[in-house]
């Protein structure tokens, strides 16, 4: 008689190969003394395998019912047992680290949602009470002040628009890549917006980085208005080479930002006084937007204490592949 057993573990092939050899040489009552208690110990084991299966899974039912801890007890039965818990138990957090990443993404949403809403209803809402007015009132209303206000309310729901239809693109980087001279577009746009401050300028010359200009150029000008909304005189502006990287400063004399608010003044339509900013044309997108195009350029942006005792901006983006040190 010949007998082949695959499969199982080492300790079952063993016992299997020695009640095999031991019949084979007419040790018959020699194999029943050994085989049957082993047989009734590997079934007193399979059955406390059995019911710690059992209950894994039972508590694993209770888990999809909201009905018990994220997590199932490593009972007794035996270290592939204890060894499956363990693998389902870490199964069970990645899931638990998952679904509350994609509650808080959903919150995320649900917030910007509002908040866009908010946002676009104000001048919408503002544009239909002066239209509603002049219509009452046809004699009384002054046709150029209307339209300008008019125009103004429509400028900041194009500009909202704007932002928003800009952010949802950065994620897939710029929209073109070329070399940029950033001396001349900080040179460029400080002249053009900085009218009324004490302006101070230490730019590297011919500092080129790569990237798309008009990005660029909308990054560049989002933090140079801030500086100017919050500057009581004085604005120190700053470019130099870093290593490989470039890094340009924008400094105001102001108010600052509290250490509390460094990282959330980048998200939407955050503004810390929001009636100020409003009041001055803010929706709370500038900087959202600043820093989601110096992230898509492979950069950062950051927020800290400005030596003039306001806020200072810090850029950061890589120079251009052929500049480089």
């Amino acid at each position: 008689m010949t007998a082949t057993f695959r499969g199982g573990n080492g300790h079952v092939r063993a016992l299997a190969g020695c009640l095999c050899r031991r019949i084979r040489a007419g040790r018959v009552a020699d194999a029943l003394l050994i085989g049957v208690p082993a047989a009734l110990n590997a079934g007193r084991a399979g059955d406390r395998s059995l019911r710690a299966v059992a209950s894994i899974r039972l508590e694993l039912d209770a888990i999809n019912l909201k009905e018990a801890n994220t997590r199932v007890a490593e009972t007794d039965g035996g270290e592939e047992i204890a060894r499956l818990a363990r693998a389902v138990n870490r199964t069970l957090e990645r899931l638990r680290e998952a679904d509350d990443r994609a509650e808080r993404a959903r919150e995320r949403q649900r917030q910007f949602a509002a908040d866009a809403s908010h946002e676009l209803c104000t001048p919408i809402a503002a544009l239909r009470m002066r239209l509603e007015e002049a219509q009452l009132h046809p004699g009384e209303t002054d046709l150029d002040d209307l339209l300008g206000h008019m125009l103004r309310d429509l400028d900041r729901v194009q500009g909202i628009v704007t932002d928003l239809l800009l952010l949802t693109r950065l994620g897939a980087g710029p929209g073109r890549a070329e070399r940029v001279n950033l001396t001349a577009l900080v040179r460029a746009e400080a002249a053009r917006q900085m009218d009324g401050h004490d302006v101070h300028l230490g730019l590297d010359p011919a500092v080129i980085v790569d990237g798309d200009p008009e990005q660029i150029l909308r990054m560049l000008g989002n933090l140079l208005d801030n500086a100017r909304r919050h500057a009581v005189r004085t604005i120190r502006i700053g470019l130099r080479r870093a290593g490989d990287g470039a890094e340009l400063t924008v400094a105001d004399d102001g108010e600052g930002v509290p250490l509390a608010d460094r990282e959330r003044i980048f998200y939407r339509f955050v503004r810390l006084d929001a009636a100020r900013s409003r009041a001055r044309g803010g929706a709370g997108l500038g900087l959202a937007v600043a820093r989601g195009i110096a992230s898509a350029h492979h950069g950062s942006l950051h927020v800290e204490e400005s030596v003039c005792g306001g806020a200072c901006f810090v850029l950061r983006m890589p120079l251009s592949s052929d500049r480089r040190a």
